[in-house]
């Protein structure tokens, strides 16, 4: 595999690997988006749920596509045993675009010190809901 790539490995899909992010992970918050992060994985994995009142399935399979763009494009730089959950809430269709998206992701993971060789907190993220 690639640098870039995104292997089905890397990917969360089963509902208790969610629920233990839900409980250990630290939440980061940044509208409309809320990312749960542990950094206790054995691996680095991805998991994505977009609310189905964000709107119709179109717009949810893109908003998941360019959630999983941002990942694959940083995954070199992400930490190796981050376990990442990101949740879409029903403001999320306000998000239209790749550098929107790639925005807001990067700034979360920033602040919760997930890239490599990244140590400061760079953005005002509401960290507690």
């Amino acid at each position: 595999m690639g640098t870039y790539s995104f292997p089905k490995e890397e990917r969360l899909r089963k509902k208790e690997d969610f629920e233990r992010i839900l409980k250990e992970g630290k939440v980061y918050y940044c509208p409309p988006i809320i990312v749960y992060i542990n950094k206790k994985g054995e691996r680095r994995r991805l998991g994505i749920s977009v609310n189905k009142k964000v709107g119709s399935a179109v717009i949810r399979n893109r908003i998941k596509r360019l959630i999983r763009e941002v990942y694959r494009l940083n995954r070199p730089y992400i930490l190796d045993n981050v376990e990442i959950l990101v949740i879409v809430k029903p403001n999320g269709k306000k998000i239209k675009n790749f550098a929107e998206m790639e925005k807001i992701l990067k700034n979360i993971w920033k602040s919760a010190n997930v890239f490599k060789d990244v140590k400061e907190d760079s953005c005002n993220i509401n960290k507690n809901l």
